[in-house]
């Protein structure tokens, strides 16, 4: 398949026949272990992803949180703000604008002025023939005066706040609906459409040495490690009567068999159409009763038994499956039995998560049963957006909104537009985000990708401007700092990651002012420092940069570097990219270049909120043990910072986890230092 961009099949997939889950073909797209995400700045994934990690494919840049715990994978391919209009506008007095315009398609747009204090909040939605809507709350104060008409004790027009919001000309073909109750419940209909807490999957039962639809199908019953699995993925229920989400299956004459699976996962209904629990019919191999239903489901898990033949899609005679969750049991019905997972979609679904580490293998119990329904729900989302069945979602959506078009613009024609422009601050009272439009890159040197970038309250993203696709998403508490280049700024965050943005001319400070009020990061620095007398450094970092100790009346004091600041980028190559033998190779320099990221204010370094959680977990798991290592650097008696100072920052109190280290001697080559080897 070459060389597979995503989530693609791996070059060369592992020697043992045994991890062999999944076979490549034409039109489909496989998912066995480390495929890197769509985005800026990704890299293929080697481990599990830890706590709060969301995927760009999930984030949501909402006006208020979602409600309830946070599922243990994140939703993706799902449309957050879906409820915007019901919450904000359904039933209460707004106005709607429809008509059709030549690039857009029919449109129509929603608006209300909701009084919120002393503030006034005009309220929007746009929607086009796509699937994504435009949803924004735009504070009064933050539109330039003379939108406003003198003497207006209304606020800005609707007319006005149109023109401001499309300034391109679609403003110009809408028309003012007509009062009918339709208008209202068909742009419900429509923002809903894709909202669908119902999920019906497809299991199939692979025993050893078979691959093909019909061996599969013909499984009369369930062997031990088959119930076991579905044990652990969902209940057994008795469907007479059962008066849940029932997936088509029959509930009152036990026509489609007498007990299925069903489960559900954080306000998601899950009824499983397990093949051994359909009807089975001994003089029909096709089984017929069994694919009528598997057959017209979009996500199916095959499950494999020890020995099974690899499964190719091949293999399966449907034009409606479009992903396959393939998990093989190893050690069955043992106190060591654990489970491998591969995926195979069809090359116009999107990628979707949770992602699959490489090697990865689930002990039996929650963690697998949490992973494969978030799988299976992000699965059906994904290819419901992409191909066929995105194109038949979008065709509805059409429908709808040309009909409205048609049938319910009676309003006046608008007027001539008036040039209008806005400015915006860094007001940490706006929940959702502020938007700018931008060209990002990664890297130096790297190509620029025309984005927005959005700052919320709560993350940081970038998303492409045509198909609405993130790029890029940061959590607030995870941005560090941030650094004015030419023509823009770059943000810093996680572990020292950047990304640089070109913005227009002022819209850098405006970028800043927001990060401000959102985050706890500051500027970022950068010194370039010589060798003070013997060559020597002046200071010491530790592995992760955190600088330990400066040595006094050094060029790095000077320059002003203090203890607990931290490195982010040495002679512009990114710390966590570095080697030990690299990071010394560059401080060998005439001068270090060292981009900086300054102490908080009570001295302590700065950082995001991954990196804490992550140490927390390295410190559990190291039970109190002393990690040897020192740091890189002059030797500590040449430092501000006595023995014990110094080994409690060896020990994690500032310098975090410990590293690799030598001396500079007067005059003498590098060495490992006796104190700090490791």
């Amino acid at each position: 398949m070459g060389d597979p961009p995503e989530f693609g099949t791996p070059p060369h997939p592992p020697p043992d026949a045994e991890d062999v889950l999944v076979l490549s073909c034409p039109r489909f797209i496989c998912e066995v272990g480390g495929e890197k995400e769509e985005g800026l700045g990704t890299s293929p994934r080697n481990d599990p992803p830890g706590l709060g990690y969301i995927p760009n494919a999930a984030v949501a840049v909402l006006e208020e949180p979602p409600p309830g715990e946070r599922p243990p994978h994140a939703i993706e391919h799902c449309d957050g703000g879906a409820g915007f209009y019901r919450k904000y506008f359904y039933g209460k007095e707004h106005l709607n604008f429809l008509g059709e315009d030549e690039r857009w398609g029919p449109m129509a747009v929603s608006v209300r002025r909701e009084e919120r204090g002393l503030r006034v909040l005009h309220r929007v939605i746009v929607r086009t023939g796509q699937l994504r809507a435009l949803r924004a709350s735009v504070l009064e104060e933050a539109l330039p005066p003379h939108v406003r008409p003198p003497g207006s004790r209304g606020g800005v027009p609707p007319r006005r706040l149109l023109e401001l919001l499309l300034p391109g000309g679609g403003a110009q073909v809408l028309r003012l609906a007509d009062p009918s109750p339709t208008v209202p419940d068909t742009l419900l209909k429509v923002d809903e459409q894709g909202v669908c807490l119902q999920r019906k999957v497809g299991v199939l039962y692979c025993r050893g040495g078979q691959s093909s639809e019909e061996e599969m199908y013909n499984n009369e019953s369930a062997e031990p490690p088959f119930q076991e699995f579905l044990a652990l993925l969902g209940t057994r229920v008795r469907l007479r009567g059962f008066r849940h989400y029932r997936a088509q299956l029959d509930t009152k004459t036990d026509s489609t068999g007498t007990h299925s699976l069903y489960t559900t996962y954080h306000g998601y209904e899950v009824m499983f159409h397990v093949s051994t629990m359909l009807p089975f019919t001994p003089t029909n191999p096709q089984q017929l009763l069994r694919k009528r239903h598997i057959g017209n489901d979009i996500v199916t898990i095959i499950f494999q038994e020890p020995g099974a033949l690899p499964f190719s899609p091949r293999a399966i005679r449907s034009h409606f499956q479009h992903v396959f969750i393939v998990v093989r049991v190893h050690q069955p019905c043992t106190p060591h039995t654990s489970y491998s997972v591969a995926v195979t979609r069809s090359d116009d679904t999107p990628p979707f998560g949770p992602p699959i580490a490489v090697g990865q293998r689930f002990p039996r119990g929650p963690q697998l049963r949490h992973f494969l329904l978030a799988k299976a729900i992000n699965g059906e989302n994904a290819a419901s957006r992409g191909g066929r069945l995105g194109a038949m979602a979008a065709r509805t959506r059409h429908q709808y909104l040309r009909e409205l078009a048609r049938s319910h613009a009676n309003g006046p024609p608008p007027r001539r537009p008036h040039p209008v422009g806005v400015t915006v601050g860094g007001d940490a009272v706006v929940g959702g985000a502020l938007v700018w439009g931008a060209k990002a890159w990664v890297g130096q040197g790297g190509e620029e990708t025309a984005c927005l970038l959005g700052v919320a309250a709560e993350r940081v993203v970038l998303v492409t401007p045509q198909e609405g696709r993130v790029l890029l998403s940061a959590a607030c508490r995870d941005v560090l700092g941030w650094a004015y280049v030419e023509g823009g700024v770059e943000i810093f965050y996680g572990a020292g990651e950047s990304v640089g943005l070109r913005l227009p001319h002022g819209e850098a400070e405006q970028v800043v002012a927001r990060l401000q009020a959102v985050t706890r990061g500051c500027e970022v620095l950068e010194l370039s420092l010589p060798r003070g007398a013997g060559g020597r450094l002046g200071f010491r970092i530790a592995r992760d940069g955190v600088v330990t100790s400066v040595q006094r009346f050094s060029f790095a004091e000077v320059g002003g570097l203090r203890r607990g600041a931290r490195v982010l980028r040495v002679a512009h190559s990114p710390l966590p990219n570095l080697t030990p033998q690299t990071l010394r190779a560059l401080l060998r320099g005439p001068k270090a270049v060292l981009t900086i990221l300054p102490p908080d204010r009570d001295g302590r370094p700065r950082r995001s909120f991954s990196e804490l959680y992550a140490r927390s977990l390295e410190q559990g798991q190291a039970g109190g043990r002393g990690s040897g290592g020192g740091d890189i650097g002059d030797s500590s008696s040449d430092s501000d910072s006595d023995g014990s100072e110094a080994a409690e920052q060896r020990g994690g109190g500032g310098g975090g986890s410990s590293a690799w280290g030598w001396g500079w001697g007067g005059g003498c080559a590098p060495t490992l230092c006796g104190c700090c080897a490791p």
